[in-house]
């Protein structure tokens, strides 16, 4: 949908994500009915929600204030994307952000800077590295988002180490989480021990890959596919 400038002064932006992976809120009129029913706000706090296919649903009048960023609404548009779990987030939602972000700050002439919710508040929100996506600088600028391909942004592409038997950690702990995800019955407790090597086995020989148990490149992004 095409970006029309509101009235009233706007110098940031905020992206945020919904917070939950079930398709059944995969939605804006979801979090409307939540904002108005629970928090007793007279709309949806957010004034665009991008769903896991890439559509860019309309929320909030951009003419009102948002309700998104506590102490920092003012001045600001809040954008949220659907979705909890990093690797979950969709291609599709990346190119719409960033084209939505695109056209923000091309009528705005580039007079926006944009954010995380993150920037401002305790919680990880957006999840995402929205830094990454929008090819912000450290003022966030979108000045090199022209010449940023979404896929160089998608999480599948983070530096993730290889991992190893006996290996512990967060970066295990993600592995396990996305083997579990795969149907495999594992104890998700930081350590690459002999029940995550056979599952990592099992899961390389069912991708045709080289079943050594080694989680190098190839097998990191036959998980996240």
């Amino acid at each position: 949908m095409p970006f029309k400038k509101p009235k009233r002064a706007v110098d940031r932006v905020f992206l945020h994500c919904s917070a939950s992976d079930h398709e059944a809120h995969d939605d804006v009129a979801v979090m409307r009915k939540w904002h108005v029913e629970d928090k007793g706000w007279d709309d949806v706090g957010y004034h665009f929600f991008i769903r896991r296919d890439g559509t860019v649903q309309p929320g909030r009048d951009l003419e009102k204030t948002p309700a998104a960023q506590r102490g920092h609404n003012t001045g600001t548009i809040a954008i949220c994307l659907h979705g909890l779990a990093v690797e979950k987030f969709s291609k599709a939602q990346f190119k719409s952000v960033i084209a939505l972000c695109q056209e923000i700050d091309k009528a705005c002439e580039g007079q926006v800077s944009f954010h995380g919710h993150c920037e401002v508040s305790s919680k990880t929100c957006p999840v995402f590295p929205y830094k990454k996506v929008l090819g912000l600088d450290a003022h966030g600028s979108m000045d090199f988002a022209a010449t940023l391909s979404p896929d160089v942004a998608l999480p599948a592409d983070r530096d993730r180490p290889t991992l190893r038997l006996m290996d512990r950690g967060p970066a295990v702990l993600e592995l396990q989480h996305l083997l579990s995800a795969q149907g495999f019955e594992l104890e998700e407790d930081r350590i690459f021990g002999q029940a995550t090597l056979a599952a990592v086995r099992k899961f390389q020989d069912k991708k045709k890959l080289v079943a050594d148990g080694i989680v190098g490149p190839k097998t990191w992004e036959a998980l996240l596919a």
